[in-house]
């Protein structure tokens, strides 16, 4: 009678990737190419199979249906909104244009001050002072 030893053999069909002499790692394998061989081919025949169908009789008794309440409703909300709209972009408008003048009318203030700045026409007629902010002192001097 014969003895069953105590070591296992493991026999493995498949074989570990050979390294070839001179390279660490194995090769990978290609990229798959994922991208549509017949991608045009598809697109024209479902474009040429749309345009052959007709539409259902259900649609085609809407194509020549009346507008509904809900349609009406809608255009009437749609023409209120273009009016309010239209309102506002004038107003908007009218204050830009108010706002330009009264920037043009600061600047032209500016330039007539700084022209009698230059004349002396603003400074003090004891010491010829011409300071940024106008004070009277106790002895008559606008500081």
């Amino acid at each position: 009678m014969a003895i069953p030893s105590n070591t296992i053999v493991i026999a493995d069909d498949e074989e570990l990737p050979r390294l070839e002499p001179g390279r660490l790692r194995p090769q990978r394998a290609s990229r798959r190419d994922y991208s549509y061989q017949d991608f045009e081919s598809i697109i024209i025949e479902s474009v040429n199979a749309e345009a052959d169908t007709t539409p259902s009789r259900k649609r085609r008794g809407t194509e020549t249906k009346e507008p509904s309440a809900l349609d009406n409703a809608f255009g009437g909300l749609r023409k209120a909104l273009d009016r309010e709209i239209q309102l506002l972009q004038e107003k908007n408008r009218m204050l830009r244009d108010e706002i330009r003048l009264e920037r043009e009318g600061h600047q032209k203030t500016q330039e007539e001050l700084s022209q009698q700045r230059e004349r002396r026409i603003l400074g003090c007629s004891v010491c010829f002072l011409q300071p940024d902010r106008w004070v009277t002192i106790l002895c008559g001097h606008i500081v």
